[in-house]
């Protein structure tokens, strides 16, 4: 009996320390909008490139999270230290998310955006809206947020522009303002995400942000700005019944959290 003891400790201490690394990520809870881990510019200032908009450079982030179109780099997500992982695209019907916290899940969020399921806020009530319906991916991929300015589609994605814009401190005079509610919570209620369903979602936005050059976590301290991102979208939007915030000076306090993370 006694020579059985080792591995059950040892099991034990590995099981905890799996779920201890779900919830214990080493970057402080940041106001937003989000800025740069050594300095006091915002992600959006530091890392548009000189060549281009910061409008351009938000798009080409959110379009890479939802295409998956990501250059190939090793993951060092500290929730997730198996191995290279690397997230397919939003709009992947077929993706799988890996984490020490759900193993290995099955991830399908396309049902959320194509109308397949009353999951959208409509006056209080959920509604099924088609919001691929500019041209979906292909469209995603050429650069654009849809082929026709009246599709839901695109106004889907130019507002995802400048959430995000606002959420990465986008300071351009010609940066859109967002206008949308101010509650992600109210938006998302009949969504009924699950935790491995937001944070594959996130993981998505970390895997652009490197993509386009921002910088990742290193393997000692495992901090970088891209890991402030997936941080800074966790603790605001994927924390259970979490208190009213404002995300932005000129909102109203609104609840954020999506309940997402199962606690």
């Amino acid at each position: 009996m006694l020579s059985f003891l080792p591995i059950i400790l040892l099991s034990f201490l590995s099981s905890t320390l799996a779920q201890d690394q779900c919830n214990l990520l080493p970057v402080a809870v940041q106001s937003l909008p989000l800025k740069v881990l050594n300095g006091t510019q915002t992600i959006c200032e530091r890392y548009t490139p000189s060549n281009s908009t910061q409008y351009d450079w938000i798009a080409k982030l959110i379009n890479l999270a939802f295409t998956g179109d990501y250059t190939p780099l090793p993951d060092l997500w500290p929730a997730n230290p198996n191995g290279t992982y690397q997230a397919s695209g939003i709009l992947d019907p077929n993706a799988v998310y890996r984490d020490p916290c759900y193993a290995v899940t099955k991830i399908n969020l396309v049902p959320y955006f194509n109308g397949t399921w009353k999951s959208n806020n409509r006056g209080g009530k959920p509604v099924a809206i088609n919001f691929l319906d500019g041209g979906g991916v292909t469209a995603l991929q050429s650069g654009v947020p849809s082929w026709n300015i009246n599709s839901n589609q695109h106004r889907l994605l130019t507002h995802f522009y400048h959430y995000f814009g606002l959420l990465l401190g986008c300071t351009s005079p010609s940066f859109p303002r967002y206008t949308g509610p101010a509650s992600q919570f109210q938006i998302h209620r009949y969504m009924d995400l699950t935790g491995p369903e937001m944070h594959y979602f996130i993981h998505n936005i970390y895997d652009a942000a490197l993509t386009l050059g921002v910088q990742g976590p290193d393997l000692v301290t495992h901090v970088g700005d891209a890991i402030s991102i997936g941080v800074g979208l966790d603790n605001v939007f994927n924390k259970r019944c979490a208190p009213p915030v404002k995300v932005a000076g000129y909102q109203e306090v609104a609840l954020q959290g999506m309940c997402g993370d199962g606690g």
